[in-house]
């Protein structure tokens, strides 16, 4: 092989060495991008989030043998009471599951509540409910209240971003808030969950009415995002 050839040779593979390692550097480069991009999406929609009436930061709990003395909740931000942040609640679900949740909801429109002035009172007030999965409800697709006391259990409190429910019940019958026909409710002191969720109330075509109502559905369910702090009572006062 010539020199002229040899040149021309070592110059053709340092080109295309080059040019991979050019492209192998841009595509990396390329990838850490995107990769920080997604991680900065990430940390944003966590954020967004946590500023939210649904983020549950932590919760706990004080049992009795026969009640709940204290749920308390914290969010991320400060909790409307004036129907401004729209129709939604929290809950509490023990041993019983769906069968008997103790409810927390703030809403205007229906009036389903004892503790309420009249429909447009927002203010939150508690409830116990039975609830059940309709899958092939075309109304309501997905979880929808069964039974819902009109008469209250126990007492609720918001300031800024806490919400705390106190003394609810175990066992609790009242009225139902719909229908009127008496009904009862059975709980436990095995709080497995808190939950977040929205209301939705629908007639029977599926579409929000606060006249026509034929079916509570419940949407947007959203759990605790840390271990649920649970103090039995006896300890509580003994400490």
């Amino acid at each position: 092989m010539n020199k002229k050839v040899l040149i021309m040779s070592l110059g053709i593979m340092f080109a295309a060495t080059f040019g991979v390692l050019a492209i192998n550097g841009a595509t990396s480069a390329i990838a850490e991008e995107e990769m920080m991009g997604e991680n900065m999406m990430g940390e944003a929609m966590m954020e967004e989030a946590m500023m939210s009436t649904s983020y549950i930061a932590k919760s706990a709990v004080i049992t009795d043998s026969s009640e709940l003395e204290k749920v308390r909740i914290y969010t991320g931000i400060e909790v409307p009471t004036d129907g401004s942040g729209g129709a939604f609640g929290y809950g509490v679900i023990s041993g019983a599951e769906l069968e008997a949740i103790i409810v927390t909801t703030t809403h205007a429109g229906v009036y389903d509540s004892i503790a309420q002035v009249d429909a447009d009172d927002a203010s939150f007030h508690n409830h116990y409910v039975t609830l059940h999965d309709l899958e092939d409800d075309a109304k309501c697709p997905g979880l929808e209240v069964k039974d819902i006391s009109f008469q209250e259990p126990g007492d609720v409190s918001v300031s800024g971003k806490i919400v705390v429910m106190e003394d609810t019940p175990y066992y609790f019958a009242g009225t139902h808030s719909l229908s009127g026909d008496n009904i009862s409710f059975n709980s436990d002191m095995e709080v497995g969950s808190i939950v977040y969720f929205t209301i939705d109330p629908v007639n029977a075509d599926g579409e929000t009415s606060v006249t026509d109502i034929a079916a509570v559905c419940i949407n947007d369910v959203t759990g605790t995002t840390e271990p649920i702090t649970i103090i039995p009572a006896y300890y509580w006062e003994g400490n």
